[in-house]
């Protein structure tokens, strides 16, 4: 039976829901693109994962040398306490909504695991130019 007062505890965390809500959108991500993304330190991402994991929110699976995560089956579905929670947060935080910008400027420009180091956020360039960083 699912212990609902252990998973609100779980979601009870900004950093998880920011895990969470980029993950919700991004579908399937490696450890280190979260980190990147969200621009939290290694050891902290590494532990809200965990924490993630062990509630049964998250899956993850080895590709080579890196771990990827994803939203777990039993909490994909519409209407879904997840799926509240993060429609919620989303609404009333911006925080997740430039967290998703970063995403998608990431994916749009070609980023992977394997070059993620090279990724300059555009929140990170001169964003007085009114223009984004070309840097790759």
């Amino acid at each position: 039976m699912r212990d609902i007062i252990e998973e609100l505890k779980t979601l009870a965390d900004r950093n998880r829901l920011r895990i969470l809500a980029l993950l919700w959108e991004a579908e399937d991500l490696c450890g280190c693109e979260i980190e990147r993304i969200l621009d939290m330190k290694q050891s902290n991402t590494s532990r809200q994962l965990h924490r993630l994991q062990s509630a049964g929110f998250i899956s993850s699976y080895k590709q080579a040398q890196w771990s990827h995560y994803h939203i777990a089956g039993a909490h994909k579905g519409a209407g879904s306490l997840l799926q509240q929670v993060l429609l919620l947060g989303r609404s009333s935080d911006q925080s997740y909504q430039a967290d998703i910008a970063r995403l998608q400027d990431y994916r749009e420009r070609g980023f992977s695991c394997q070059t993620i180091h090279k990724w300059v956020p555009f929140e990170h360039t001169n964003l007085a130019a009114g223009h984004r960083s070309t840097h790759e």
